[in-house]
């Protein structure tokens, strides 16, 4: 039998807030920020303590991500079309002509093609599952990203053992 759990980041107080802009979008190109949050859902087998996860556990890391990524600008690297240098402790972005300038300690730079909610629920569904201590019975692990309440993407990975 299938059991499932669900941490809902909104009600676990597991949020961001950061600023990003997308490349090639009218309104979103410009830089601009959200309030975000990071669920969590797992499925598989309770194990001889019929427990599927540990709450504490799961929470402890989304909370490292969620503290790794607040009140930064999310910088994607993995994009052909933006420039990044360091420039004497500030950051240089250059995204198709459009030249940011930020201090290093407000940047984060994301091994993402873009900042998207798609984009940063894969992104920190493949930490999750490389740095939690995930139980065995665990066979699927989905991460949500909200950008705001109600608008989100969820990214979904089979456990393979």
């Amino acid at each position: 039998m299938e059991h499932h759990l669900q941490i809902d980041g909104w009600r676990s107080n597991i949020r961001f807030s950061s600023c990003h802009m997308l490349l090639r979008h009218d309104k979103c190109s410009r830089l601009h920020g959200h309030s975000y949050a990071i669920h969590l859902k797992v499925e598989g087998e309770l194990d001889d303590n019929h427990m599927l996860a540990d709450f504490g556990e799961m929470k402890r890391v989304l909370r490292g991500f969620a503290e790794e990524l607040d009140h930064r600008t999310l910088i994607p690297t993995e994009n052909n079309d933006i420039t990044v240098h360091e420039d004497g402790g500030n950051i240089k972005v250059d995204m198709l002509g459009k030249v940011y300038s930020f201090p290093s300690c407000d940047v984060i730079m994301v091994p993402i093609p873009t900042t998207t909610v798609e984009e940063l629920s894969k992104y920190l569904l493949g930490r999750f599952i490389s740095e939690a201590d995930i139980p065995f019975g665990v066979r699927t692990v989905s991460i949500g990203v909200d950008e705001g309440w109600g608008q989100g993407a969820w990214s979904t990975e089979e456990i393979r053992r």
